[in-house]
């Protein structure tokens, strides 16, 4: 296509009117176009190869170029020297190249909404309207009005079993037995009546015998337990309470 840039024209030097779309010809390889817009120093041609070049106005006569449909009707408008091509053209350029576009097919008419009934707003009768202010309460600051919250009736929680502590257990086994024991003893009877069993201590003697001593020492004579010999134990016996004649006769 270099010919169609560089190449002179053998024609004479008379342009005819120069338009866009007008249709031109290379008159060396045979290689037709149009003029895709011009003005008064600027032409620029679009050829169907795709390739497009721009000349300047007063080199068209020496360039390889006839123009096929060229009439002699009265020049279109053109723009002013220098000016960019307007938008217009541009856009009417891309419109003739793109295919017109397909109408969008019209849609029925939406049928019209069914119609409603009208609900029966009668007003509530005077019982229903005095029931269901009974049921406001209108304590609320600004004469707002809330409704009272049904409380349910709490059920009694069952009484729970109360566990029995190894204490407890050895002045029962201890008040049974009526004799001293042992803190062995004690566990090992504790264990076969279902008074009281170790939840898995190594030695629930030893811990049970300082529970005792640390009763005895806290208590003193309000203990339930008594030291009888070394490493022995019993229940404390009941002090009768002194009467007035006890007193009388001097009986602590």
């Amino acid at each position: 296509m270099g010919n169609k840039k560089n190449t002179p024209s053998a024609g004479g030097t008379g342009l005819p009117a120069l338009r866009i779309g007008t249709r031109v010809r290379c008159t060396d390889d045979g290689a037709e176009g149009r003029i895709a817009w011009a003005n008064a120093v600027s032409v620029k041609i679009k050829w169907d190869d795709g390739e497009a070049v721009t000349w300047k106005r007063a080199d068209l006569a020496t360039k390889p170029i006839a123009f096929l449909d060229a009439k002699p009707a009265e020049p279109a408008e053109e723009p002013a020297a220098g000016a960019t091509p307007p938008a217009a053209q541009q856009a009417a350029e891309a419109a003739e190249e793109q295919p017109a576009p397909t109408p969008a097919p019209e849609l029925p008419a939406a049928a019209p909404a069914a119609t409603q009934p009208v609900a029966d707003t009668a007003p509530a009768p005077a019982t229903e309207a005095a029931a269901a202010a009974e049921a406001l309460d209108t304590t609320l600051p600004g004469g707002l009005a809330r409704k009272k919250r049904e409380r349910k009736p709490k059920t009694p929680a069952e009484p729970k079993e109360k566990k029995v502590s190894a204490l407890d257990a050895a002045a029962r086994v201890l008040a049974e037995a009526g004799q001293p024991l042992s803190p062995k003893e004690m566990i090992g009877t504790m264990a076969a009546k279902g008074y009281w069993t170790s939840p898995g201590g190594k030695t629930p003697d030893a811990t049970l015998a300082s529970a005792i001593l640390r009763e005895i020492a806290v208590k003193g004579a309000q203990s339930r337990f008594v030291k009888t010999g070394p490493g022995r134990f019993a229940v404390r016996p009941a002090t009768p309470a002194a009467g007035p004649a006890a007193r009388a006769l001097g009986v602590r």
